[in-house]
């Protein structure tokens, strides 16, 4: 069940062309074990999966772009890396996995590297709202670079009046707004 629901989680996420920090969906018993360790079960069961769904098709960008979305969830960002290099290897400019693996050189620290990526993303895909906010995040919390954080976001924002977490964007920006002046 869990691996269906990860799989409709999958393909949600490829029809809608848009990055999300996505979360396991891991169902757990009430009655018995600690949910840590029945996670941790569920993480490692998924991931032998996903590896033996790599060795039969090898040339399958999405089940190792899933693989790097695990590990991703995981917090593994340096094996995320490593598979969402191999599913661009195998379909080059995908916005989405490049945007994944921007957010996880941002998140070991590596801001320029990020942003490289993300300016990439956004030389083949201008408008891409999750490749924009990262990139405002990146701006912002990896660089202190608030003022041109600030620009991507409303660029964003023109760009994407529909954009789902708008009222807590523009709340941000009028908050360091403040902070600046």
């Amino acid at each position: 069940m869990v691996f269906l629901g990860a799989i409709a989680a999958y393909s949600v996420y490829l029809n809608s062309a848009r990055t999300a920090i996505r979360e396991l969906s891991v169902v757990t018993a009430s009655s018995s074990g600690s949910s840590r360790s029945n996670s941790d079960q569920v993480a490692a069961d998924r991931m032998a999966s996903l590896e033996k769904m790599i060795f039969k098709d090898p040339q399958n960008a999405a089940i190792r772009a899933q693989l790097g979305n695990l590990y991703y969830d995981l917090g593994q960002y340096e094996k995320a890396i490593t598979a969402y290099r191999e599913s661009l290897k195998l379909q080059p400019n995908d916005a989405g996995i490049e945007t994944d693996l921007a957010t996880c050189f941002h998140y070991l620290g590596q801001h320029a590297k990020a942003l490289e990526i993300l300016d990439k993303v956004l030389g083949y895909s201008p408008n891409f709202p999750q490749a924009l906010f990262n990139k405002g995040v990146v701006l912002i919390d990896g660089d202190n670079n608030i003022r041109d954080g600030i620009a991507v976001w409303e660029n964003l924002l023109r760009t994407d009046p529909e954009f789902a977490k708008k009222a807590d964007l523009q709340n941000k920006i009028s908050k360091l707004r403040r902070s600046v002046n």
